[in-house]
């Protein structure tokens, strides 16, 4: 399974024909169908409610339709006790959405192989699994709001929930507020991976985004799995001949990484003093993603056969 590349736009923004798709939905539910949302998992709180609000955002959007959430690892509930629950309500089937950026292992062997061990014992038929979110236009937007948010800094705006700066805020009043951001540098940074596949699409999401926010100094780098790590990205972004880094994170939710990315954040503004270093948000449980979600769990659904004159 490929991550989808910039397509055509979403059945969202195509303004598709709700009544039929409704229609669609609502025959998936009467032949007891459900969605299936399965996050990567975190022993962070916030991370973890994160990914409760984008079911219940989806769930809010499709009230003809169940839709259930679930994690792989480290938090509840997992996919077995979601596929348990959904047996008791009689599901019959269920049509899998991964809450992921790129495709690599989690998407093409984890999540599957645990999705199909626990809906086996219970009958439950698997009719489909959704592509991650790659490069699809919405994931750019949303990422393009991301990175406004600290360029709103300058006009003395902080970012909603007070997390853009050198450390997280306690209140909402930002430490950088009202300081002009001069030249800026991004630095992007990954999940990270073994699959190549996936660091060459995260590395042209960069170049993409880069782009649409117009700039010019720029580097991606991993958490794991792909180079430079966060460390030496950091290192080479210290060395920019520019005011500000804006590290931005491409990750889904709140959790370890974030937390590993501010201390080290932190750590470079002690050593280079000259510079302002800024961090950017996560996507979060956003509308938008809610949207996409939807959209690309309509592409595996099960269509109605057109009648025939």
């Amino acid at each position: 399974m490929t991550a989808p590349e910039v397509n055509s736009q979403s059945l969202h923004e195509l303004g598709s024909n709700y009544s039929v798709r409704n229609n669609d939905w609502a025959e998936f539910s009467r032949k007891k169908g459900a969605i299936l949302v399965v996050g990567h998992g975190t022993r962070n709180p916030q991370g973890a409610a994160q990914l409760r609000d984008l079911v219940a955002q989806m769930q809010a959007k499709l009230p003809m339709a169940t839709v259930r959430g679930s994690f792989l690892e480290l938090a509840e509930p997992s996919i077995e006790q979601s596929i348990n629950d959904l047996a008791s309500l009689g599901t019959q089937s269920i049509l899998v959405v991964p809450v992921l950026l790129f495709s690599a292992a989690h998407a093409k062997q984890d999540i599957p192989d645990a999705v199909k061990q626990a809906s086996a014992p219970v009958g439950i038929e698997i009719i489909g699994q959704t592509e991650s979110l790659g490069t699809h236009p919405s994931v750019l937007e949303l990422s393009g709001t991301r990175f406004q948010e600290i360029q709103d800094l300058q006009n003395a705006r902080c970012c909603p929930a007070g997390s853009c700066a050198r450390v997280r805020c306690l209140s909402n009043q930002c430490e950088s507020q009202g300081v002009p951001l001069g030249r800026i540098g991004l630095a992007m940074v990954g999940r990270g991976t073994s699959d190549q596949a996936a660091l060459d699409h995260m590395r042209r999401l960069t170049s993409m985004h880069i782009v649409n926010i117009g700039l010019d100094t720029y580097a991606t780098g991993f958490f794991a799995g792909g180079t430079p790590n966060v460390d030496g990205l950091l290192d080479q972004a210290s060395q920019w001949d520019c005011d500000t880094v804006v590290v931005q994170p491409h990750l889904l939710f709140e959790g370890e990484l974030m937390d590993q990315l501010r201390s080290k954040v932190l750590s470079r503004q002690q050593m280079h003093p000259t510079k302002r270093w800024l961090i950017a948000r996560s996507l979060g449980a956003d509308p938008l993603l809610a949207n996409v979600f939807l959209d690309l769990a309509y592409e595996q659904l099960p269509k109605n056969e057109p009648k025939k004159a």
